[in-house]
């Protein structure tokens, strides 16, 4: 229900503005999605002074994605590519004591993902673990650096014998998009002992676990996990906390029967904060999650972002524990906003751009990745709410490029909703000619067209097309009940503001060629 979809109309109806001429630049062509990286899982060094991150390519010969582990300096001066391998690395972490880059790659072993440490002076990569029992799905170093903290999911059984056997069918959510037919899997919560490489169990059940967090001390690890009796049926997701130490037991903190996750501990360990959506088990399709804070031994949660009416993601303590940083959602922009721990938000980005990722600096700033229209996304240091590029592994393409220019407008649809929707407008055309105007619709429906860089409508515009995408009713950035008025009803309210946005541009355009 939530897969992407586009709907598009083609209209003879839009005429082109802001023509200028530029020989230097050309339009994009579809094999220049080959030229398009992505940047991801930026983390700070525990001194402040790099930024480790993966960059992924794509290698149109060998038709395959390569993913490196980079690292950039926190002025920007210097950028350094550390892995090369066609085997690929993820999930990039410092170690606590500054001197190590660990990563998850499959290089030179028969037992799928382990963990490899790179010594950031340079030197290459030394696989770490050896794990057998399992598939590697996350992990997290301890405080001190003398363990890792590891999620391990059960290994389905990948033999394939000469007759195969029967596809037995024993769970709700038997079948799934991509993946296929489902088996049951579980996974469980390991401590890797760093320096003699011994492992130890420490939760125990047939459950899915993700989001393990250490506390500060590194007594304790918070986790996500959904234990009702057959979570196939439900989307009950709560936050547990168990000590890390044999034998223990974990205890639930969240009772909320919709999802609680994205677990965060307070710089003092006293309290977690986290994200709730506003919906209950029993309605799940139209929400947004709620930036919430819980006492690190239970209680009844305090909700901070309950009354901004949008979706809040990525918390984040600041260093003094006084106030949360998180993103909000907002009619087509992402911002970074903090909160006090009273409820009351503060922007603290004002620039436009789309933010996907935060992480705190030893110095109180703040790094993410922002993407513009014009630009795939980077990586930034935030600095008293204004940003400074770390990374430009788009730049050099991007300066051949003419891309379409983008802009927001709102119609009314025939029933009076004000909707909010985003143009391109082809670089490079006459703006005396009429263009084929294709409206691109969003699927979701829970989603939002935003203010980032989008290549299948910059590659439209590129072919000489207006391009519209429609934010109608059932997306979210507009509040709950915006998001919600579509339930039950699909077909009705979201055509009525598709063909208002159509009728505004219609309309648009006989005003420009009037005057």
């Amino acid at each position: 229900m939530r897969k992407l979809s586009f709907y598009a109309l083609l209209l003879g109806i839009l005429p082109s503005v802001g023509y200028s001429q530029n020989a230097a630049k050309r339009n994009l062509k579809p094999k220049d999605v080959y030229q398009i990286k992505s940047v991801s899982d930026a983390k700070i060094s525990p001194d402040g002074a790099w930024v480790s991150y993966t960059l992924t390519s794509v290698d149109s010969v060998k038709n395959k994605r390569s993913s490196d582990v980079w690292m950039v300096s926190w002025d920007g001066k210097e950028s350094i590519q550390l892995t090369n391998s066609p085997d690929g690395e993820s999930q990039a972490k410092w170690s606590p004591d500054n001197k190590y880059i660990s990563f998850v790659s499959s290089r030179n072993s028969s037992n799928g993902s382990q963990i490899w440490l790179l010594d950031r002076r340079g030197g290459e990569g030394k696989q770490l673990t050896n794990l057998k029992g399992g598939d590697l799905q996350e992990y997290a170093w301890s405080p001190d650096g003398k363990k890792i903290a590891l999620v391990l999911e059960s290994k389905a059984d990948t033999s394939k014998p000469k007759t195969p056997k029967p596809i037995v069918i024993d769970r709700f959510l038997f079948k799934k998009d991509v993946e296929g037919y489902r088996e049951r899997t579980f996974s469980n919560i390991f401590l890797f002992d760093v320096a003699s490489k011994k492992i130890d169990t420490l939760t125990r059940g047939n459950y899915e676990i993700s989001s393990i967090t250490w506390s500060p001390d590194g007594s304790k690890i918070a986790f996500v996990s959904n234990r009702t009796a057959d979570p196939d049926r439900n989307e009950n997701t709560d936050i547990f906390v168990v000590e890390t130490k044999a034998k223990s037991e974990a205890k639930q903190l969240t009772t909320w029967t919709g999802s609680d996750n994205a677990p965060v501990w307070s710089p003092d360990g006293k309290t977690i904060a986290y994200l709730r959506s506003t919906a209950s088990e029993d309605y799940i399709m139209y929400d947004h999650s709620v930036l919430c804070t819980i006492n690190a031994n239970g209680g009844e949660p305090t909700l901070l972002s309950k009354n901004l009416d949008r979706p809040v993601n990525t918390p984040r303590w600041a260093k003094d524990g006084q106030s949360i940083y998180a993103l909000v959602v907002d009619d087509r922009y992402r911002y970074l906003a903090s909160f006090s721990l009273t409820g009351n938000m503060k922007k603290t980005s004002e620039d436009k751009g789309i933010y996907s990722s935060l992480e705190s600096h030893p110095n109180g700033n703040w790094l993410s990745l922002v993407t513009t229209p014009e630009l795939p996304a980077e990586i930034y240091a935030i600095e008293n709410g204004q940003r400074r590029a770390l990374t430009n592994h788009h730049e050099a393409f991007f300066k051949q490029i003419s891309l379409a220019t983008v802009e927001g407008f709102t119609s009314k649809s025939k029933d009076g909703a004000t909707v909010s929707s985003i143009l391109y407008r082809p670089a490079n055309v006459d703006p005396k000619k009429k263009l084929p105007t294709i409206f691109f619709i969003h699927g979701g429906p829970v989603a939002q067209d935003e203010f980032g860089f989008d290549l299948s409508r910059q590659m439209l515009a590129s072919a000489g097309y207006a391009v519209v995408g429609v934010n109608y009713r059932g997306s979210n950035g507009r509040g709950l009940e915006y998001c919600k008025v579509i339930s039950g009803d699909w077909g009705n309210k979201e055509v009525l503001d598709i063909l208002g946005a159509v009728d505004y541009t219609v309309k648009m355009v006989s005003l420009t060629q009037k005057n």
